[in-house]
């Protein structure tokens, strides 16, 4: 029976591995600013980044390396990793001894959720720390069922491969001590050990932020702490989202099978003593990370995937739930399997569906689309060629590091763009490399700025804003046009604004003390 299901799961992760990658192909979905910065990241490889550990541009490196500089060489890593991360929930359920089924329903749920699609098909770090966290509690559990001591230093190698995608996963080793510290069968010196291997994982940051003056740390304090808005240097406060991290977390999971997981959480509370030691572990570690990010969210705003890591546990505990303690919630599991694929293919589907000759999807407002930052790139090497761009004689700069990563993903030649950060905003990576004054001295250069549902009404508004802004750097200052980038319903919904900057004199904005 494991076997059949075994051969069962491998082919259905095998056949959305080809879907996506087919998706991918076909340019139908094109990449989003964050993981174009990923990728001109990838093209100056280095120990560490601005806002992230390395694991991510190292991850795209290898893509690109295989597929070149794509879509799909940008997006195979995660592709690879969506795929894993269904099998390493399926061992995490197997190592609390869960039924066959129990544990195969466990990975359907993760694969296809929408965090499960999101991490097969976007080029992101939340799927690298996500799958070791999730192979980490695997490892850990499998020594609680068997009532041996735990592989410490098996844990400290996963937590250091998933600490090069983001550093929340040494939350982890509070969970191991807190357990410990209960349980003092499961402790050793090799927990000391381990914990101590897993942070050579700091290690590559820790390196590029000594050289940088310690930016990501900096950037790390301010998301947290500074009161000012990061991207305006406004004085508005950062206020709580409760309502919206809730809101996301059902939305990650799926609205019905989020509620299984409350009720799932209740049972778990109800039946605590008779558990499992493996099964504690999972419940208690999800519930805590979720609790504590929700009670955070009260007084400061979160990122609703800030705590994705707790949902391979969580759906471990919501699949003993259904499949074996309760189950007559069986048919609600299946109904929000269900409705989480048709709202996937639904959401993927909105793009085709606003396109002009398709009537149905002119009911759905483009601001309304969740894929509206991947649309329409492919038209921008056309519009800059069209508006005189020569990729010999020219460079390319934009005031927002999301547009410099775009134009130099899609722009001609895929030559890296500059910041310019013409509005004071935060620093960036784009802020640590070499700049226009350095490089692009006495040359003309292309400024592009983009707009979704573009104010058609403004534009002339648009056009003299920035020829002020850019007058004092530049000779001449000559507005192109604006390109259109993207036909929502047969209505422009994006476009870029082109400008021919000629003469650099070398001055720069000042510099900001934002992170």
């Amino acid at each position: 029976m494991t076997k059949k299901i075994g051969l069962i799961l491998s082919i259905l992760l095998l056949l959305k591995a080809a879907a996506i990658t087919w998706l991918i192909i076909s340019g139908y979905l094109g990449l989003g600013p964050d993981e174009a910065q990923y990728w001109t990241w990838s093209q100056k490889l280095d120990w560490g980044y601005y806002s992230k550990p390395p694991g991510i541009a190292w991850q795209i490196w290898l893509g690109t390396l295989l597929f070149g500089n794509s879509e799909l060489g940008v997006r195979i890593g995660a592709v690879a990793i969506g795929t894993l991360l269904p099998l390493a929930v399926y061992a995490l359920a197997a190592a609390c001894r869960l039924k066959p089924w129990t544990c195969f329903m466990a990975a359907i749920i993760f694969a296809f959720s929408p965090l499960g699609m999101a991490s097969s098909l976007l080029a992101i770090t939340d799927g690298g720390i996500v799958l070791f966290w999730a192979l980490a509690t695997a490892a850990f559990c499998k020594a609680l069922q068997e009532q041996k001591l735990p592989s410490y230093y098996l844990i400290g190698t996963l937590i250091l491969l998933g600490a090069l995608y983001k550093w929340p996963i040494y939350l982890f080793w509070t969970f191991v001590i807190g357990w410990v510290t209960i349980h003092r069968q499961y402790f050793s010196r090799d927990l000391i050990g381990g914990i101590a291997l897993s942070l050579l994982g700091l290690l590559p940051s820790l390196i590029w932020n000594i050289q940088n003056d310690w930016p990501t740390f900096k950037h790390v304090f301010s998301t947290l702490y500074n009161p000012k808005s990061i991207e305006t240097g406004t004085t508005e406060l950062m206020r709580g989202n409760l309502l919206e991290f809730l809101g996301a977390q059902a939305v990650l999971l799926s609205p019905i099978l989020f509620i299984l997981l409350i009720i799932a959480f209740w049972k778990m509370i109800k039946d605590w003593k008779n558990l499992s030691h493996s099964l504690q572990f999972c419940g208690g570690t999800s519930l805590l990370l979720l609790g504590s990010f929700a009670a955070i969210s009260i007084l400061k705003k979160m990122q609703g995937n800030w705590c994705d890591f707790a949902y391979p546990t969580a759906i471990v505990l919501l699949s003993w739930c259904v499949w074996e303690k309760s189950t007559k919630l069986i048919r609600w599991a299946y109904a929000g399997i269900a409705l989480s694929i048709i709202l996937l293919t639904f959401l993927l589907s909105i793009p085709f569906l606003q396109s002009e000759s398709i009537s149905i999807g002119r009911k759905i407002p483009f601001k309304s689309n969740p894929f509206k930052h991947n649309l329409g790139w492919h038209r921008l090497d056309k519009a800059l060629i069209a508006a005189g761009y020569d990729l010999h004689d020219n460079f390319l700069f934009a005031d927002r590091y999301q547009n410099c990563s775009i134009l130099s993903f899609y722009g001609p030649a895929q030559t890296l763009a500059y910041f310019f950060n013409l509005h004071g905003i935060r620093k960036n990576q784009f802020s640590y490399w070499n700049g226009m004054e350095r490089e692009q001295l006495g040359r003309t250069g292309f400024f592009v700025t983009v707009e979704n549902n573009p104010p058609i009404d403004q534009a002339k508004k648009i056009e003299n804003e920035y020829q002020n802004l850019l007058s004092p750097y530049f000779s001449k200052v000559e507005f192109i046009g604006i390109s259109p980038l993207f036909f929502s319903n047969g209505v422009i919904s994006k476009v870029a604004y082109i400008f021919k900057c000629e003469d650099y004199n070398g001055k720069q904005p000042a510099e900001t003390t934002l992170y």
